[in-house]
Parts: C-alpha cells; structure tokens; sequence
C-alpha cells in the first residue's frame, strides 16, 4: 500500500523560515509524517505539496509548494541524522490551484497520472477546515484511496479567533460552493476565477494589511451568497 501525504498551503510568507505560522505547522507535518513512514515502514513515501501563486509580496513570483519544499528541505539539511529515514522521501510540487478544493483536484490527477491506483492518503489542512476536506475528499478520491484529514491548529492571525458561529458559517458557505463547483467543468472554471480575483484583492491591499482584506472578502463573499 502506497502511503501519500498531501500538504495544503495557506500563502507565501515574506520568508517561510521565519515565519510563526508557518513554522508551526509544517514542523508539525514534518514530525507527523516521520512517525507514520516509521511506523508503517513506508519505503518511498511519496508527498505532494499543495498551493499555487499566492504571493502577495512583489513581484509576486512564489509559490506555495515550492516555499513549502524548501523549508522542508531546510529541516533535513540541517539535521543530518534524519537523512536514512529521509533520504526516499519523493517530493512533488502542485503549483497550480488556488484553493483547497483544487488542492484535492489536482493532487488526485499527480497520483493517477503516476499510475497510482491504491493508497492511504493522509491529509494536511488547518483544523478549521476539517470537515469540509472530509466532505470534499470523499466526493473527489474513490473507496481505493483510505483517506484522512489531519487538522493542525497553526494559525495565530486575527482570524483564527473570530467567533465560532462566524467560522462555521464560512465553512458552510465554502462547502456548499466546492461542491457546487464539482458539478460542471464549467463551475469549476467559475470557481478558479473566485480564487483568482481574491488573489488580485489580497496584493491590493498589501501585506501589511492581509489579515484584515481576507476578513473583508470573507464578509463581502458571505453577503452576496446571502443576496
């Protein structure tokens, strides 16, 4: 059984290094999945990292995926005495999607298209979301793929501190749009072009404001879908 991990990205930091949040959570996906390829002594673990051009620091070149990989990268460069257990880790790079629904999509067709037919997937999402990556997953991968949803709690931005009444009502309205997307090719395409003119907004504001913008999209969103 191929044991396959996939990492959501949640933007581009100014330096992924250094940056809390970031730090946080992909230093707890890195000792997750190390205990589970011990674990279940997975040969060639193979781990897609997930997330398109994000970055809101010009001139806007970055991707999620590859800052990703290069802090994971960084972690084994320098601790040496993981390189035995790390050494057949296969690192890819889904660099196109925009949100966690293509994150699912685009990841499915890496696997299928490496001729992958059975595994265990394991997830990686902000806790918030959880649910809505169940949902999600179970309508996109079929019985041959046993997946999981691992929430990390990262985040420490204003926004993971709005009222939970707030954050429920997000998820719903962000679930019931993903699987709306699902039902056509063309609402999928409708679907990017959302994420696109978000992207567009966040760099308009800039990042010293980010927090804020994203709490305003999430409002005007939430409203037309109320109209």
């Amino acid at each position: 059984m191929n044991d396959i991990f996939l990492i959501f990205g949640y933007g581009v930091p100014k330096n992924i290094l250094r940056d809390q949040n970031y730090n946080f959570y992909l230093k707890m996906v890195f000792n997750k999945i190390y205990d589970i390829v011990v674990k279940n002594k997975a040969a060639k673990p193979l781990i897609i990292f997930c997330g398109g051009n994000t970055d809101c620091f010009k001139p806007y070149k970055r991707n999620e995926a590859g800052e990703m990989i290069r802090f994971f990268t960084t972690i084994i460069k320098q601790r040496p005495f993981l390189k035995l257990i790390t050494k057949n880790w296969r690192f890819i790079q889904e660099k196109e999607s925009l949100s966690s629904l293509e994150n699912l999509i685009k990841s499915k067709n890496i696997i299928l298209k490496r001729k992958i037919k059975k595994a265990s997937l394991f997830i990686f999402c902000e806790q918030t979301r959880e649910k809505r990556i169940k949902v999600v997953a179970k309508k996109i991968f079929n019985k041959n793929f046993n997946f999981q949803a691992i929430p990390i709690d990262f985040d420490v931005s204003a926004n993971r501190y709005l009222s939970p009444n707030y954050l429920a009502k997000k998820e719903k309205a962000e679930l019931e749009h993903s699987l709306w997307a699902l039902r056509r090719p063309e609402n999928l395409k409708k679907h990017h072009k959302v994420f696109e003119e978000k992207i567009e907004y966040l760099r308009e504001a800039g990042p010293n404001k980010h927090a804020e913008a994203v709490k305003k999209w999430q409002d005007q969103k939430l409203k037309e879908l109320e109209n």
